[in-house]
């Protein structure tokens, strides 16, 4: 949790799609990092979303959640916003509460003895409208 993370899942973060919904995020990290380092755990009314039903999206291109450690040259910067895809039909104009885990492993700033790269974690809990 730091100072950013109220910046992570913005009002307008949810919504429908033609085939279910997007969730647009953005770092909560203060320099930009590529998608390799990035995990992601999605609720939706308390039911957890399977990873394998994630797509992610960046910068233009779209990316399955399995091939998310190989995309060390797709970065997210920080102003930019990520978007978490999920074929699951939602309805537009009702509240969803959301609970979205950000994990971000930080490369250049290892820690233990293991010299494993620190975790930078945040859980964002929110009731969005879905647009």
């Amino acid at each position: 949790m730091g100072p950013l993370d109220k910046y992570i899942l913005k009002d307008d973060a949810l919504e429908a799609t033609e085939n279910g919904f997007q969730l647009k995020f953005q770092t909560h990290w203060y320099r930009a990092l590529p998608l390799s380092c990035m995990d992601f755990n999605l609720k939706i009314d308390g039911k957890e979303i399977d990873k394998n039903d994630l797509k992610i999206k960046a910068n233009g291109n779209e990316y399955r959640y399995d091939e998310l450690l190989e995309l060390d040259k797709e970065w997210l910067f920080v102003l930019d916003r990520g978007i978490l895809e999920v074929e699951q039909p939602i309805e537009k104009g009702k509240t969803y509460d959301i609970e979205f885990k950000y994990d971000l492993y930080i490369p250049y700033i290892l820690v233990g003895p293991q010299a494993n790269p620190l975790l930078a974690s945040s859980v964002v809990h929110k009731n969005l409208i879905c647009q």
